[in-house]
């Protein structure tokens, strides 16, 4: 059974083929759609091969980052480590088997940070990294603001004309990939864009009353609130707009901002995901009933028991990891930077667990460099225990994201938004 956007990118890709519009909303980037029409044209059922085909790409994502860690690190098991948790943890593996646009996002992101890593003295390159970024905007619109960042080695390791030429070739080559679907838009709300749903997340996001991602769900009602609101999409950003405008100046910037940041990040980084919340369970506790099996099963607790253990090892070694890499690498720095680019996105918009699988990257990348860190001369354990400053910090963070990711429940039973 398909789930939310699922069904809307099926529905819209077997229209496609039939004929219809490839373009009909700007609410949504086009290319999932596109896809699924593709595989509609080429097979009966085109849920199977679809799956076979983003399963593919997620391995091939993995195997990138892989390479990525190597380079960084000359370290064969750090790289391993990588590859590990790019392709192990079940949470992220199972969007090889849905019809969200987040694993083939995932694997162009990592392919234009490998591209413009390693190859950015090759101008042919640079322009297949402009033509990856076009389709990783039409596919899902999260690098538009994040474009600049993308190109960090070109600036840090060639002079500024040579690397200020290749950006803009790169960049024109993504502009002439989504140029269609920025003039199919243009012409639906009268500006330019692939696809834009801010101004309605941003309403939803400042509504969210809960801190998991299907208790009391009210971006549902909420859409059909918003799609009713007016006749065209314009009018209906525009009423959006209002309303968001209208509650913050109700609630005030200071109180916004503390009501924000008491369920953003807990939304965000929870520990229930996608997968998890799929299995049959009770509605109360965050389970929406689409898998044939209990949360409870032997078999299924015992997968959720790793599950969780593995992503909350992964965050732990993210933090760690970044921490150790910050100074070394510049793909390091620009994962920082992507990682409070994505904070202060979700700061404010609406956020559900769904929204932190383009982070997979980052784990695997700063857990393989912490490995490689924690196995270099540069650490001792019997000097690490010594300095009380460093045990003190180290057991707070580890405190910090636990809580983060295992009490949102409990905090809205105890503190209810």
């Amino acid at each position: 059974m398909l789930l939310g956007d699922e069904q809307r990118y099926l529905d819209t890709g077997l229209a496609i083929a039939a004929g219809g519009d490839w373009h009909p909303s700007p609410l949504w980037p086009p290319m999932q759609s596109v896809l699924i029409a593709l595989f509609a044209k080429i097979f009966t059922n085109p849920l199977l091969p679809l799956q076979i085909f983003q399963y593919s790409l997620l391995l091939l994502s993995g195997f990138i980052l892989k390479d990525i860690v190597f380079r960084e690190t000359n370290n064969k098991l750090a790289a391993q480590l990588a590859l590990a948790i790019m392709i192990l943890y079940p949470s992220w593996l199972a969007y090889s088997q849905y019809l969200w646009p987040e694993v083939i996002h995932v694997t162009l992101f990592v392919a234009i940070i490998w591209i413009n890593r390693y190859q950015y003295h090759s101008y042919k390159w640079m322009l297949l990294s402009g033509f990856l970024l076009g389709l990783a905007i039409l596919f899902k619109s999260l690098l538009l603001l994040f474009v600049p960042f993308l190109y960090l080695p070109l600036l840090l390791n060639l002079r500024l004309d040579k690397a200020l030429l290749k950006m803009t070739l790169s960049i024109l080559v993504a502009t002439l990939v989504i140029a269609p679907a920025a003039i199919k838009a243009h012409k639906m709300t009268g500006s330019w864009m692939v696809s834009n749903s801010s101004m309605f997340n941003l309403w939803v996001g400042l509504n969210d009353n809960k801190r998991q991602s299907f208790t009391n769900d009210i971006a549902a009602p909420m859409y059909h609130t918003y799609m009713d609101s007016a006749d065209t999409d314009a009018q209906r950003n525009l009423i959006a707009k209002d309303n968001a405008i209208e509650k913050i100046q109700r609630d005030g910037y200071i109180n916004t901002l503390v009501n924000q940041l008491s369920k953003q990040y807990f939304r965000l980084f929870d520990y229930q995901s996608f997968f998890s919340q799929q299995f049959q369970g009770e509605k109360n506790d965050n389970y929406v009933n689409k898998y044939k099996h209990r949360y409870d099963e032997p078999l299924v607790a015992i997968v959720l028991v790793f599950n969780n253990i593995f992503y909350l090892f992964g965050l732990i070694a993210m933090s760690f990891g970044l921490i150790v890499s910050i100074k070394k690498s510049v793909i390091a720095q620009q994962f920082a930077l992507f990682l409070l680019y994505t904070l202060a996105l979700f700061a404010l918009l609406h956020v559900k667990s769904r929204f932190r699988i383009p982070l997979q990257p980052l784990m695997a990348f700063y857990a393989g460099y912490l490995y490689c860190y924690l196995n270099s001369n540069n650490w001792s354990l019997t000097k690490f225990v010594e300095n009380r400053k460093y045990v003190t910090l180290s057991v707070v963070s580890v405190i910090f994201i636990t809580v983060l990711v295992f009490s949102a429940k409990l905090l809205d039973k105890y503190f209810p938004i």
